[in-house]
């Protein structure tokens, strides 16, 4: 399956209907439908991403969800799901089916109330040391779960923190004694967070806080739990499963990078073009109050390192107009990296503003209040995620936050650097016209490289890495920060990290290269630069690293893949200019004593250093 969950062939129709119709009514019906379909026919040519599932509760009814947020993806989902309550056989086990499944990210469903009972019923019967020792008992549980599948698998581990799912126990008195059965839930839920941070790539899913959005009393089911050990209500399967999908978007390398947004119905209330600057709704009132909201929230993506671009239709004039004058705008022209404000068609905008931000078309996440131009974006680029502002606006912060389209595992110095980086870009190109050749605007940049071993502040970054760059990247493996970390600490591998800097700004960490040893030869596992650092050459600088690295550990020979993908045709002859030779259809070597491997220098404008070991 293609990376937009699009097929084509006999299955095209059924699937791609399916699909399509999920994109637009995320409903429990739309997921089933897709769910069973992928399930009955398997697409050879997608990308199998597998999930294990180990549960002390009933768990299918959320599963149509989880596959349909991973066929979203453009993957296959491939489930192992382990019998009930057989957690630790399945964990414990070295040899268990669990671990031959080879899963992508393992799902720990415990509830509460079969973990510890006293802590769910019986809170009153412990006592102040009885609560303390009963919540260390259960992290001490988890914390010997994580241990164990450490040990085994290097997959991503998702495991749900717990809801309070009905009343305290003590009643309205609760509040007045200080919350004897709450704090101990957020004791216990503040315990499992740091427990899981002793553990690399185990990550916490806040049901806490869903439970709480979406009402105890509606998310969870009395009856079913009662009939079936069943506790997610029918209210609740698909935000449940969702919420999965934010963290397989994350684990797989499918999280969005470019927020696009309208102005008229989306920015700002009213059309400036015939109410004017004075006329549009935006200020301190209702309705203009909303639409103020609703760019905090934006400015909140952007200082965590979206990227901004405007793709309206309306005069050009107008629209900056508002963006530089009027008072109440939280969103200015400087935040944006794009601006198409024209009468084009909005999907012909998106693919010119994919080009201009070097970045792929399915990075974009297209908004706007209009249920037309939704729809034709769904319908002309159905790998664009789009987002239909639809309702009161006051509800529109809230529809933008929810979606989660841009969560990512972590938040590196990088991703706040990022937007800076795009303005230090546009000041480059200014710069690139007054010089009269390209060595000469490159030489005035006085860029700086640095480049070595990863150190463990880079691990989540050189994960990130793996896991987002598409163009630029001859295998597109992706790796997790814990299978970094492995790569790092074995002896017949090294992780090597490139920086980059000018006169300009700094660029921050942009290349990762991962570099197996075996007897005399190099191979090279994964090589990938950030869009940021193209045109530059910086690509010839790290390869001559790690050709002069693979030399000093007494290698003869470095070999290479390239593995076509749909983004990364651009590497197609990366091998090839540089001298290697064919040995496979995707195989190259080159030769360390050849004459052709002298050939691949640093460029003369980059100012290479080592970082510090």
């Amino acid at each position: 399956m293609p990376e937009d969950g699009r097929v084509s062939g006999e299955r095209m129709d059924d699937l791609n209907k399916a699909m399509d119709r999920l994109r637009k009514e995320q409903v429990y019906s739309a997921y089933t439908s897709v769910s069973n379909i992928l399930e009955d026919q398997a697409d050879g040519e997608a990308t199998d991403y597998r999930v294990a599932i180990l549960r002390n509760i009933t768990v299918e009814p959320v599963l149509p969800v989880i596959a349909g947020e991973i066929g979203l993806l453009g993957l296959q989902p491939k489930f192992y799901v382990g019998d009930f309550d057989t957690i630790a056989q399945d964990i414990f086990s070295p040899k268990s089916d669990l671990f031959s499944h080879n899963a992508d990210a393992i799902i720990l469903f415990q509830w509460l109330e079969l973990l510890s009972p006293a802590l769910q019923n019986e809170i009153l019967s412990l006592g102040a040391k009885g609560i303390e020792q009963e919540i260390e008992r259960v992290l001490d549980h988890f914390r010997t779960q994580f241990s164990a599948l450490r040990d085994q698998t290097t997959a991503g581990v998702l495991v749900h923190n717990f809801p309070i799912l009905h009343r305290p126990t003590l009643g309205i008195i609760e509040a007045q004694s200080g919350g004897v059965q709450n704090a101990a839930m957020v004791k216990l839920n503040t315990g499992l967070a740091e427990v899981a941070n002793e553990f690399s790539d185990v990550y916490i899913v806040d049901l806490q806080g869903l439970f709480a959005r979406l009402g105890a009393a509606s998310a969870f089911d009395e009856r079913y739990w009662a009939m079936a050990k069943a506790p997610i209500g029918k209210n609740a399967l698909v935000p449940v499963g969702q919420e999965y999908g934010r963290f397989f978007r994350a684990l797989s390398g499918h999280a969005r990078k470019c927020l696009v947004l309208d102005c008229d119905g989306t920015l700002w209330g009213g059309v400036v073009g015939e109410d004017g600057l004075s006329g549009i709704r935006l200020g301190l009132e209702y309705p203009g109050n909303s639409f103020v909201a609703f760019q905090r929230e934006v400015l909140n993506l952007y200082n965590r390192g979206v990227i901004l671009a405007v793709c309206s239709k309306n005069n050009e004039d107008d629209v900056l107009e508002v963006f530089r004058d009027h008072p109440d705008m939280v969103l200015k022209e400087n935040h944006f990296a794009a601006l198409r404000v024209n009468w084009s068609d909005k999907a012909e905008n998106l693919i010119s503003i994919a080009d201009e931000l070097n970045i792929g078309v399915d990075a974009l996440v297209f908004v706007d209040d209009t249920d037309f131009e939704c729809d034709r974006v769904r319908g002309a680029l159905p790998e664009v995620g789009v987002l239909h502002l639809s309702g009161d606006p006051s509800s529109f912060r809230r529809q933008l936050s929810e979606a989660g389209l841009f969560d990512n595992l972590t938040v590196s110095d990088d991703d706040l650097k990022r937007n800076k980086s795009y303005q230090a870009e546009r000041q480059r190109k200014s710069l690139s016209k007054t010089a009269s050749s390209l060595e000469d605007y490159l030489g005035s940049l006085d860029i700086k490289a640095k480049i070595g071993l990863v150190t463990e502040k880079q691990i989540p970054r050189a994960s990130q890495l793996t896991q987002k760059t598409n163009q630029f990247n001859l295998t597109t493996k992706r790796y997790t920060e814990g299978e970094i970390r492995a790569f790092s600490d074995r002896d017949g591998s090294d992780v090597l990290t490139m920086w980059l800097g000018d006169n300009v700004a700094e660029i921050g960490t942009i290349g990762v290269a991962i570099i197996l040893y075996k007897d005399e030869t190099a191979e090279i596992d994964s090589f990938l630069l950030s869009c940021r650092a193209l045109g530059r050459e910086a690509e010839n600088a790290f390869l001559k690293f790690v050709i002069d690295n693979a030399r000093t550990r007494g290698c003869k020979t470095i070999s290479g893949s390239y593995l076509p993908t749909k983004k990364n045709a651009q590497v197609s002859e990366f091998y090839e200019k540089r001298g290697f030779d064919q040995v496979e259809d995707t195989e190259w070597c080159l030769d360390l004593s050849n004459t052709k491997a002298d050939k691949i220098i640093c460029p003369a404008w980059i100012n290479m250093e080592e970082f510090p070991k």
